[in-house]
């Protein structure tokens, strides 16, 4: 894993963002969006709206999230991106009958974890109902082990049995199946036709497309971190505009050319 703004780097964003038909994929919280305790406090900057915009307006580009699409549009309206919500779930023309699926699992999923919730209040676990997955929120917890414990205490009655994807402070339950942030991202290239495509995530939420064993993709995570899948990293999300201002550039001498 080496860093994507060093000289070796560049040189693969240079020829990535050269290909006319590149798509430019982000994840949203602790990506483009720091990381807060509030959830609902997360937005973009004004410098990262501005350089994402500038992007999006040059090369097809998309925000791929574990919120919700309600919960994720807001957060970046006016920005003329693909958004791709739930884990992949939401966004991508699913058919009827799986999403119908997800929603009676996560239905059934709420009914079943509202029988721990006095458990789960206790130990400062806020679960969030995303109609398409569910999330146990724990950011805020005195006791994040044993806000854990709690969470897998209450995962484990669940039927049928989820997918969980960690996060940071969360715990992911989505219904079982192949839709997830990497086959999203493959679907999304598949309908744009793109040649070859950059996608950046922050945690274990996004490793679904760091191990895909794809070579047009250039993966960087946020942080560098051993064991990821990830080709390249960026040491800080600080740096995401950095990247976005870079991209942009390249992006425009192509236009001029």
């Amino acid at each position: 894993m080496q860093d994507v703004l060093s000289t070796a780097g560049k040189r693969v964003l240079d020829r990535l963002a050269g290909q006319a038909e590149a798509l430019f994929a982000f994840d949203f919280d602790g990506t483009l969006a720091r990381i807060v305790q509030d959830r609902h406090a997360a937005v973009l900057t004004h410098p990262i709206r501005d350089a994402l915009h500038a992007l999006a307006v040059t090369a097809p580009t998309a925000v791929i999230s574990g919120r919700s699409l309600a919960d994720l549009s807001p957060r970046v309206d006016g920005i003329p991106a693909h958004l791709i919500g739930n884990h992949g779930l939401e966004g991508l023309h699913t058919s009827e009958r799986v999403m119908h699926q997800a929603q009676d699992c996560c239905r059934a999923w709420l009914k079943t974890i509202s029988k721990d919730e006095r458990n789960l209040t206790r130990a400062g676990v806020v679960v969030e109902d995303k109609t398409y997955s569910v999330t146990f929120h724990y950011r805020q917890a005195c006791s994040p082990q044993v806000a854990r414990e709690a969470i897998f205490h209450a995962v484990s009655m669940l039927a049928p049995a989820p997918r969980l994807v960690l996060g940071k402070a969360v715990v992911n339950a989505i219904p079982s199946g192949n839709l997830h942030k990497g086959s999203a991202m493959l679907e999304l290239m598949h309908q744009l036709k793109t040649s070859g495509a950059l996608y950046v995530g922050d945690d274990d939420t996004d490793e679904d497309v760091f191990s895909l064993p794809d070579e047009r993709i250039v993966t960087v995570r946020i942080g560098k971190k051993a064991a990821s899948a990830a080709q390249w990293y960026l040491a800080r999300q600080s740096q995401i505009g950095l990247l976005l201002q870079y991209l942009t550039r390249i992006r425009g001498r192509l236009a001029s050319a």
